[in-house]
């Protein structure tokens, strides 16, 4: 069959390969599928992306979208019917995988919505609409469909678990385009990889439980390592792993150091882990096999709000952390959230004087969202806040706090808390670094673009 995948606009200060659709592109292509991908984050794609669209046979369309996208997401879909009425139109990702039958019945142009992990899904529905076979409620693990009658959710697909079976997806996106926008420090032309699935912690706020389970699933790390390999063999520099938390396994992270170690590889990388399994012997280990910058996620000064968010640590271990980072002298980033339901002044305050004594080398600071598939979404429901879909985004107040600020106000806290984090010596430097690497007209576009991705989470 002829498969048309699109990759929606992601708000936010990155831009990040479509490195879900481009999975499922390499496993469909695998099984002898004619499969395309139209990334709209590409700005000379989305320009032009209707007659990209109709160039080419297409038999199946398929789309991924979080909850701020599932809109804009839903427009395009209902384009791609004008164009293709024929076709079937299917929807994955988060929002759809923890609130299927909302998705149907809210957003009319998609036929079947595929519930969480997506290629052998995606693979059988592709072979049902080859052989014109009808959905039953037992045909395809993990969708759920229309009917005349009803919706129908059939039962849940078990996880993959062998990751290192999967194809190389590398080839499936414009791997120089992003390659170009993705620095790591000073580093430019940092490849972003994603190597485990699954995250058995109990964050209040992130979706990721029930969209993957708590069940963890990494690839070898001899199967790592030979990713790693190819795209540095394409023209990575660096490399990003953009694992919710990359030390799980500490047996695996110490054996895949051993390995570079011992085979001499050359590239910084970079990572994100929890404050609580920061550990000086494993992360002096890491330095050693090309370690340079780590994110964590310190959330909130406040033990309540903390609590509040199901994190499982203090304070004091976020403190440790940042202070063995600095000691090891391995950059550092932290990850930030004000604006919580039940969060006071006190709260907040606790936060901005744990954020100017830790002094990580980057801060990212958020106003706190709950997002479905959350534990916090349903509590938020609870307190009879209404959550429009239009309105969720990572870069603006949708509620007042319940320590009387607006959302105006949060906003200008956020952005406060953004200027005096970050007011340092090195961010001078690194702007200094990035202005002198400018060599031509192309690298003063892409340095342009960067700004222009961080202001706009500010506007």
């Amino acid at each position: 069959m002829n498969i048309t995948l699109i990759q929606p606009v992601t708000d936010g200060t990155d831009i990040e390969p479509p490195k879900s659709l481009a999975c499922l592109a390499a496993y469909l292509d695998r099984a002898g599928h004619n499969v395309r991908l139209i990334d709209l984050q590409i700005e000379s794609i989305h320009e032009n992306w209707e007659s990209i669209f109709s160039s080419e046979p297409i038999d199946l369309v398929g789309f991924t979208a979080m909850t701020p996208q599932i809109k804009g997401v839903h427009e395009i879909a209902q384009k791609v019917r004008t164009l293709k009425p024929d076709i079937p139109i299917i929807i994955g990702g988060v929002h759809a995988s923890v609130l299927p039958e909302q998705t149907l019945q809210d957003f009319p142009a998609f036929d079947i919505c595929v519930i969480g992990e997506g290629e052998q899904t995606l693979l059988e529905l592709v072979s049902r609409y080859e052989r014109n076979e009808p959905m039953a409620h037992d045909s395809v693990l993990g969708i759920a469909f229309h009917t005349d009658e009803k919706n129908i959710i059939t039962p849940p697909r078990p996880r993959l678990r062998d990751l290192d079976s999967l194809p190389n997806h590398h080839q499936y996106y414009d791997f120089d385009y992003y390659l170009n926008h993705n620095t790591l420090g000073f580093v430019d032309k940092s490849a972003s990889l994603i190597i485990s699935r699954g995250c058995p912690y109990n964050c209040q706020f992130c979706a990721t439980r029930n969209f993957w389970t708590n069940r963890y699933v990494c690839k070898s790390v001899d199967g790592a390592l030979d990713e790693i390999r190819n795209v540095m063999r394409l023209g990575a520099k660096g490399i990003k792993f953009r694992d919710s938390t990359f030390v799980i396994n500490k047996k695996w992270v110490r054996e895949f150091c051993d390995k570079i170690i011992a085979e001499k590889l050359k590239f910084p990388w970079s990572m994100n882990a929890r404050v609580d399994l920061v550990d000086y012997d494993l992360f002096k280990q890491m330095k050693e096999a090309g370690l340079v910058s780590v994110f964590l996620g310190a959330e909130s000064g406040s033990q309540r709000i903390l609590d509040f968010y199901g994190k499982g640590i203090t304070p004091k271990q976020t403190e440790d952390a940042f202070e063995i980072c600095r000691k090891l002298k391995i950059r550092t980033g932290a990850y930030w959230m004000l604006g919580a339901l039940p969060e006071t002044r006190e709260d907040m305050e606790a936060t901005y004087q744990l954020g100017t004594k830790i002094k990580a080398d980057q801060n990212f600071v958020f106003i706190f969202m709950p997002l479905p598939g959350a534990e916090l979404y349903q509590y938020y429901l609870d307190q009879g806040c209404e959550l429009e879909y239009d309105k969720i985004g990572w870069d603006k107040a949708v509620f007042s706090s319940a320590a009387g600020f607006s959302r105006e106000e949060l906003e200008a806290m956020r952005d406060k808390w953004y200027d005096d984090f970050n007011k340092k010596p090195h961010i001078l430097i690194r702007g200094m670094n990035l202005i002198l690497s400018i060599r031509s007209k192309e690298d003063f576009k892409d340095l342009w673009g960067k700004i222009a991705r961080r202001l706009s989470i500010r506007s």
